[in-house]
């Protein structure tokens, strides 16, 4: 069945990206979204930045097909990889994952990056670090690629023998971040091991997605009160009259989604997706 367009989408390397969806869905109730995750070629934390990028096109072709009103790349690697010519190639807006040095950074002491080895070989991920050193000099950040941990959260999350905890490097940190979407699912896994703060951006990305829709809203209304606009959301008036298999409806979402809400699972793997989300993120 055809896919109804206009919707929000994100896309990641496999299921990391499922726990960005689910704080988006919580700042935005109503809208439609798409999820479109590369389970097949995950992760991509040890893959070459020509493959990745290979890999993101093919994902964001698709998104551009369907007419999306904003792209969120809810994959650390992918960003650190390629975001920036994503936005030079694209009119959509596209939001970014980054590790949250700063938040951590602003607490100062000593934090470990978690993240995987793509990321922490980018010079965008250098360059924030850099940064966030410089507008807080009493940090000390300690990036540190976890080059198994997003594979085997992938493969054997949900498993309760797998220790997470042994792929984790030692040491104690006044902060921990997680660089890697992937890495949220043993949040309180990497709490108890370490015993301290723990921080991803989750929040902050549904924040700015949010901000950022409400900016192309305002700039639509005002394109039509002055005639020179046009409708750019056909799902409002369309949306139900058409739904794909893999749709997740309001009948099945948890309490924090309003009964305008949609998921539609979008790739080879969306079978997988859309179950680990419902096992993971519905009440």
């Amino acid at each position: 069945m055809k896919i109804v367009k206009g919707g929000i989408a994100f896309f990641d390397s496999g299921i990391g990206g499922l726990t960005v969806l689910s704080a988006c869905r919580k700042y935005l109730p109503n809208e439609l979204f798409y999820y479109y995750g590369d389970n097949h070629h995950a992760p991509y934390g040890n893959l070459p930045p020509k493959k990745i990028r290979r890999y993101v096109r093919k994902a964001f072709a698709l998104f551009a097909r369907l007419k999306v009103r904003a792209a969120v790349v809810a994959c650390n690697t992918a960003t650190a990889v390629c975001v920036e010519e994503l936005r030079k190639r694209y009119s959509f807006p596209i939001i970014g994952t980054e590790p949250a040095v700063f938040t951590a950074a602003k607490m100062g002491g000593k934090t470990f990056i978690l993240t995987t080895r793509a990321t922490y070989e980018s010079e965008r991920f250098k360059g924030l670090c850099e940064e966030a050193e410089k507008r807080y000099p009493c940090a000390n950040l300690i990036p540190i690629p976890c080059d198994q941990l997003a594979g085997a959260i992938e493969k054997h999350l949900g498993e309760s023998e797998y220790d997470f905890t042994s792929l984790l490097p030692r040491g104690k940190p006044d902060a921990v971040v997680l660089g890697c979407t992937h890495y949220i699912y043993i949040k309180e896994e990497v709490q108890r091991f370490y015993s301290c703060s723990v921080v991803d951006g989750n929040e902050g990305i549904a924040f700015r997605l949010r901000k950022v829709l409400e900016k192309a809203e305002k700039t639509t209304t005002k394109l039509q009160k002055i005639g020179r606009g046009r409708e750019t959301q056909p799902h409002l008036t369309t949306r139900g009259k058409r739904r794909t298999f893999f749709t997740l409806k309001r009948e099945n979402c948890s309490k924090n989604t309003t009964k305008n809400s949609e998921i539609v699972f979008l790739g080879k793997c969306k079978v997988v997706n859309k179950t680990q989300y419902e096992q993971m993120f519905v009440e």
